[in-house]
């Protein structure tokens, strides 16, 4: 078991319900999210058995192409194994005012208490097993370049036939610049089409009128009605062509950071709560929930060091 850590400004939902935001490339804070180079990449698939790429809305494409076009309909959720780092306290748990969810990776088993594949209508690989976007978070890889500029052929691509443009589009999200190596993140890289609940400014911003007209009556959807906020709990929904005709429109509209997709962890993965140094939260705040519902959940809080610019842990 692979014990990874989420930094959190607040509880949100996870402790509660168990939901964690799966970000769009909109919503993340480095410009530099997906970089590749399109040229080596080009130069690199040239050498692949097909070199380019049938998609079945766009039809035939390049591999970087493809990238280009779909990164939009990615989302990522970022873990670390640090569980002390000073810097991503202050930036990422509000100045030691929030605090850390203690996720359990178990092998390669996903993380979700029930991942939508639905991988050949909306994949480019053949079949479950040849899909990256698996629930698994994986160590990201820090370089210098772009990748595909020096490590093109680091990697075995010799199944990408049935792998399809997926592995490539998937890889671009698994590598960041090394003045990130800090953070020693580990991600879960998913298809927005994948994601449990959706939650949106208005069900009017979705152009499809027939998809419009089926949330406007279906049970698992609520619409604030002052303010038109609608929240989408596709992970409730029976039939699976009907939620994968709802999510590819839904995902259409990630350009908008507004626009807010999240995932149901697995309950047994949240196993720890580790509180900040200077936060408010006490252990009832995040034990009478979801996270709480199966196995255990043990809640820490942060105090210094005496000696060292370092954090110590006290189970309470």
């Amino acid at each position: 078991m692979k014990q990874l850590f989420k930094y959190l400004p607040e509880p949100r939902d996870l402790f509660v319900d168990g939901f964690i935001r799966l970000s769009q490339i909109v919503a993340l804070n480095d410009p530099f999210e997906a970089s590749f180079c399109k040229t080596s990449l080009d130069e690199f698939s040239s050498h692949f058995d097909e070199s380019y790429e049938f998609d079945t809305e766009l039809g035939e494409v390049s591999f970087s192409d493809y990238v280009q076009i779909k990164m939009n309909h990615i989302g990522i959720i970022s873990f670390s194994e640090n569980k002390e780092n000073l810097l991503m306290w202050a930036h990422y748990a509000n100045e030691h005012k929030g605090l850390i969810a203690g996720i359990a990776q178990h092998r390669d088993f996903s993380i979700f208490h029930n991942l939508f594949r639905a991988c050949t209508l909306i994949n480019t690989s053949f079949g479950d097993e040849f899909s990256p976007f698996d629930g698994v978070a994986k160590p990201v890889s820090y370089r210098k370049g772009l990748r595909y500029r020096n490590d093109k052929f680091d990697n075995d691509y010799s199944n990408i036939y049935v792998e399809g443009a997926d592995r490539i589009l998937y890889e671009v999200f698994m590598q960041k610049s090394d003045e990130w190596i800090y953070e020693q993140e580990h991600r879960v890289v998913l298809r927005l089409e994948q994601a449990d609940r959706v939650i949106i400014n208005s069900i009017e911003n979705i152009e499809n009128v027939t998809i419009r007209n089926l949330l406007s009556t279906n049970p698992n959807v609520s619409i604030d009605q002052s303010t038109g906020r609608c929240i989408i709990d596709l992970w409730q929904f029976d039939d699976e062509y009907q939620r994968i005709a709802v999510a590819i429109n839904l995902a259409k509209l990630s350009t908008d950071p507004s626009s807010i997709f999240l995932m149901k962890l697995s309950a047994s993965s949240i196993n720890n709560c580790l509180i900040g140094l200077n936060s408010n939260l006490q252990k009832q705040d995040v034990l009478d929930g979801y996270a709480n519902s199966v196995g255990y959940l043990d809640v820490w809080k942060a105090k210094k060091n005496d000696d060292y610019y370092s954090l110590e842990f006290i189970e309470i």
